[in-house]
């Protein structure tokens, strides 16, 4: 390891900037090993597969003589240090989510590298592997494929997952990254933005999270249903999510306004590798999710009407120039944009592509893969994740907005299962009250 410090990009810095105690901005995911785990043989090929990777060596640490924060090596760095393991009281869904709101709500130590590992023993089906990691280290598309890289090498090399950015998009976006003035004028354009409808998802947040996920859907049947629909499969998952939204605001406020969503956009170029120097490379866009119409197949249309509309825009790489600056900005600055930016929107939104066939780890096949993007001072968080031919949503919300998501990602299959059974067949299904 290189003893000599590197500044963070300014991206990063802003991802580093924005986490405080009770919010932090980080990354879980969980990986289900279709048996029970040698932990020791788990442990030997997490440190082969990452020990390549300087940032798994690496803690922040912030400088008086330059407004970037810098890497530096981990004093007496050990990969031990990183992983610890637990084994569940029961071989249950519940037994697992316990656990893991426990693990997720715990913050990461920055006096060391910020990410660490849990070995879980006693699933039902097998065992798993836990990954907590600060956004700061890189974003969604980034670590996953750090957990991709992490698979057997007899594996043929997966599918790439990123989503490709607009091609008009790419030039600005390197732009922005990098030029303090585009940035500042970014910051003028989320001024603008009206504030999103005031909910009860805009209350204080408590900082202890809870965590959930849906049951896996087959990914071609989500194909077909979005074929029926005239729309995307991201349209149509999308949707499914504001059908679920919409039920929980009913039944919690007796009202279901149009609420915004802040969701992150790639905007990687097709030439920038995703290595240790290029780890943070995407936008924000604000999405109006149409939890106020009442038919799903509305909601399907107004989801395609707004990502259009949004494809046109410059709305990412907008966001992209915020981040650029905020890195360089002072930490105060960066909390007063932070705020901002939550009063804009509700909740935050992924999509993230995995691999679509099933991955080996340590002679392990991965059962199935699914995580959860930062929450970023809001309330709700929601990742929708393929692999391997299905797709989930994982759902995490804060204790004192949304302490029991299991709701949320029980009635996104729901609203999944009746678009199936009425748009496909050409009707439209008014949504439950």
């Amino acid at each position: 390891m290189s003893s000599e410090r590197e500044h963070l990009s300014p991206v990063d810095a802003a991802w580093y900037r924005m986490d405080e105690h009770g919010d932090p901005a980080d990354i879980g995911s969980v990986m289900l090993l279709d048996g029970p785990m040698d932990e020791a043989r788990v442990r030997a090929t997490i440190a082969d597969r990452l020990g390549p990777h300087k940032r798994f060596h690496q803690r922040v640490v912030d400088s008086r003589h330059h407004l970037l924060p810098s890497w530096e090596d981990e004093p007496g760095f050990s990969f031990d240090a990183h992983i610890d393991a637990r084994t569940l009281e029961a071989p249950t869904d519940a037994a697992l989510q316990e656990l893991l709101s426990e693990l997720m709500s715990a913050p990461l130590d920055f006096d060391r590298s910020p990410w660490r590992l849990t070995l879980i023993h006693g699933v039902e089906g097998g065992s798993a592997l836990f990954s907590h990691v600060h956004h700061c280290m890189g974003d969604g598309f980034a670590l996953l494929d750090m957990l991709i890289g992490m698979a057997d090498r007899d594996d043929a090399p997966p599918e790439p997952v990123a989503l490709e950015p607009e091609p008009d998009w790419i030039v600005q976006a390197r732009r922005v990254a990098h030029d303090l003035p585009a940035g500042a004028m970014s910051l003028g354009h989320l001024l603008l933005l009206p504030f999103d409808s005031k909910t009860l998802l805009s209350g204080k947040l408590a900082g202890k999270r809870h965590l959930a996920w849906s049951q896996p859907v087959p990914l071609e049947r989500v194909k077909q249903i979005a074929h029926a629909c005239g729309g995307t499969v991201n349209d149509v998952l999308v949707a499914a999510f504001a059908g679920a939204m919409r039920r929980w605001l009913l039944e919690h406020g007796g009202e279901a306004p149009p609420i915004r969503a802040i969701v992150p956009v790639n905007m990687r170029p097709r030439d920038v590798p995703i290595d240790d120097t290029h780890r943070n490379w995407f936008g924000l866009i604000f999405l109006d999710l149409p939890t106020d119409k009442a038919e799903r197949q509305a909601r399907v249309a107004a989801v395609e009407q707004e990502m259009n509309r949004i494809k046109k825009s410059k709305e990412a790489i907008v966001a992209l120039g915020i981040l650029a600056t905020l890195g360089r900005a002072p930490t105060v600055v960066n909390h007063v944009v932070e705020d901002l930016f939550t009063r804009k929107a509700s909740i935050m939104m992924t999509n993230v592509p995995g691999p679509r066939r099933p991955l080996r780890l340590a002679g392990y096949t991965l059962r199935d893969l699914w995580g959860w993007a930062p929450q970023c001072g809001l309330g709700c968080g929601a990742t929708i994740f393929s692999y391997a031919g299905h797709v989930r949503i994982g759902v995490r919300g804060d204790q004192s907005i949304l302490p029991y998501p299991d709701a949320l990602a029980r009635w996104f299959v729901e609203e999944l299962e009746a678009v199936d059974a009425h748009a496909v067949a050409g009707l439209h299904a008014p949504a439950a009250h």
